[in-house]
């Protein structure tokens, strides 16, 4: 599995009408929830998913609470949280108010230990991605190739896996469960397949 970018030309901002340069743009592969990413840990450690949904709920009260009495919060390896506030436009700052001034938003700046770990990461162009086609065993084998990284795939993963319809990503997942090669968990769009469990 790998990330894919696309190219986009940026804007002419004087509309001069000369051709502009392209920058890249990440094409995400979909979005992994909550629900996801716990059961993606549940088989690394002996806490269950009730026990992580209040971990991070603990966490979230935390955050926010040191949030409101203006402190930056660090998560070690992950990133540093802080705010940024709106008011106004003002030309004199004495004419600044506290009661104008007020909550904007939460930034989120990446710590560099997590940035190092991203820095290898395969990318692909989106557009010459797409124009490949496999065969259904080509399918199934680039699937059982994913399990040895992960745990479990999603359908909208899988279209970008093997690069096709949602129509045709389903009728695959659900040949390989009739097969016995994947098992399918949890229900409408918290659906997800793993692999099975191979009887020795």
């Amino acid at each position: 599995m790998s990330a894919n970018y696309k190219l986009v030309r940026n804007p002419d901002p004087t509309r001069s009408g000369k051709t502009q340069p392209y920058h890249v743009r990440f094409v995400p592969n979909g979005t992994v929830s909550t629900d996801l990413l716990i059961k993606s840990i549940l088989p690394r450690s002996s806490f269950s998913s009730a026990d992580y949904k209040g971990m991070l709920q603990l966490i979230q009260d935390a955050i926010v609470e040191n949030l409101l009495f203006g402190y930056n919060v660090k998560l070690e390896g992950i990133g540093t949280f802080t705010i940024s506030l709106k008011c106004p436009p003002l030309m004199d700052k004495k004419k600044v108010r506290s009661e104008a001034v007020s909550f904007r938003d939460v930034k989120f700046r990446s710590s560099l230990k997590l940035r190092q770990r991203l820095t290898g990461m395969r990318v692909y162009r989106a557009r010459e991605v797409a124009r490949k086609i496999f065969s259904l065993e080509e399918c199934e084998n680039r699937l059982m190739d994913y399990f040895e990284n992960n745990f479990y795939i999603t359908g909208r993963i899988y279209m970008t896996l093997n690069h096709c319809c949602k129509t045709k990503a389903a009728a695959h997942l659900k040949q390989f469960r009739q097969e016995g090669k994947i098992v399918r968990q949890g229900y409408g769009p918290t659906t997800f397949y793993t692999k099975a469990m191979s009887e020795e």
